[in-house]
């Protein structure tokens, strides 16, 4: 199992009410305790944190173009090293992920998420797609047809 597959796995386990979207190996995990850039690794953490730090401002900056309040991107990189390493993203133990992820206040209510949801099945975060990989948009079929399907929910 890739690194990606092992974060993918630990994202399908997330609560409902949940955003995942895809770009590159990082993952988008946006919530009611917040939205997060998160990227597997366990070499080179100064590396790959700096990239996760950099996706995060990059999104932050893609929401910038669209909405009035824009939540405040974390980047993670989601590691099984034990080691502490000097990093530009939080690292965050694969175990914890999920408490990680959903402990917290809520800091984005239903009605963001919607709005957020619309953004991400629209393509319009500068690369981010709906779901962990090319192929998990899904459709829900309690849209109504002929309107744009929703982004995967957990």
């Amino acid at each position: 199992m890739t690194p990606s597959q092992s974060l993918d796995s630990l994202l399908d386990g997330l609560p409902g009410g949940w955003l995942i979207g895809h770009r590159q190996a990082g993952r988008l995990a946006i919530g009611p305790a917040g939205a997060f850039v998160l990227v597997p690794g366990d070499h080179d953490l100064a590396t790959t944190a700096a990239w996760a730090r950099d996706l995060a401002e990059d999104t932050r900056s893609a929401l910038a173009h669209h909405l009035s309040w824009v939540p405040f991107v974390d980047a993670a990189v989601v590691t099984s090293a034990d080691r502490p390493a000097e990093a530009a993203a939080v690292l965050v133990a694969a175990d914890l992920l999920t408490e990680f992820l959903v402990q917290g206040p809520v800091v984005i209510d239903e009605p963001a998420l919607a709005v957020l949801n619309g953004l991400l099945v629209r393509d319009l975060l500068d690369g981010w797609s709906v779901g962990t990989a090319p192929l998990a948009a899904k459709i829900d079929l309690c849209d109504p047809p002929l309107l744009p399907a929703t982004a995967a929910r957990h």
